[in-house]
């Protein structure tokens, strides 16, 4: 079972001062120091909890892969496979995985006790999972089972849940596309939508669409990612 959850922001390597000043900007966070091969990694601090949000500087389009915590690898690695993961590579001892949809995900150790803390202020507290029709129940199985995360059906159709108290939470979103592979994007909670995206948009976002609930935008580095009309101080509607 997975017993943290992290959200890594693949970056390309020529975008990733623009992208770790942003991310710093919305999020309240400070960039840690830049670490591992030709300094690729960091993570972002927040000013209180533990620390959940990364970047990695890659040789490829923007995206997003996680990294499960757990507190035994072995078995972690055993259950994603018996669940449906096929294995993608290793790098430095760590497994890298896809989801039968073809998602990538990584399986990290956790450390400590961590726990995600909401002041009521804009935050970065969700990834979602982009999921086209083909892949749509074995995708919603594979993390429900893969993480033991509690499976709730989101507010809006076509949107389920995997929550875990003080964690960061993962929704995801059944795609209107016959196929293709699972993408990801993440989410902010946000109380006042407007104000952030005019916020967003002067550090250098650019807004792509404004829906009912939620507002979708490109941070610097090319990380699609929404701003939701959620309640920071719980993740959840209304």
């Amino acid at each position: 079972m997975t017993a943290w959850l992290q959200i890594f922001l693949d970056t390309p390597a020529d975008e990733v001062e623009r992208a770790v000043a942003f991310w710093s900007a919305v999020t309240g966070s400070q960039p840690s120091e830049r670490r591992g091969e030709d300094g690729r990694f960091l993570t972002l601090v927040p000013a209180a909890g533990s620390a959940y949000v990364k970047v990695q500087a890659v040789a490829a389009p923007a995206g997003i892969h996680l990294d499960l915590d757990s507190r035994d690898r072995p078995a972690a690695v055993a259950r994603a496979r018996a669940l449906g993961a096929t294995p993608a590579w290793t790098y430095e001892g760590v497994e890298v995985m896809r989801s039968p949809g073809g998602f990538t995900f990584c399986h990290t150790l956790v450390e400590g006790e961590p726990a995600l803390v909401r002041d009521g202020s804009t935050i970065l507290d969700q990834v979602c999972l982009d999921v086209p029709d083909a892949h749509w129940e074995s995708e919603v199985a594979f993390w429900r089972d893969l993480t033991g995360r509690e499976l709730q059906q989101a507010t809006g159709p076509g949107f389920a849940r995997l929550v875990a108290p003080d964690q960061p939470r993962i929704l995801l979103q059944h795609l209107g596309e016959p196929d293709g592979p699972v993408r990801a994007h993440p989410d902010l909670a946000s109380a006042d939508r407007a104000g952030d995206t005019e916020r967003h948009v002067a550090l250098g976002a650019r807004l792509v669409r404004v829906n009912d609930f939620w507002t979708v935008l490109t941070a610097p580095g090319g990380q699609v990612y929404c701003l939701t009309d959620r309640d920071p101080a719980t993740g959840v509607v209304g």
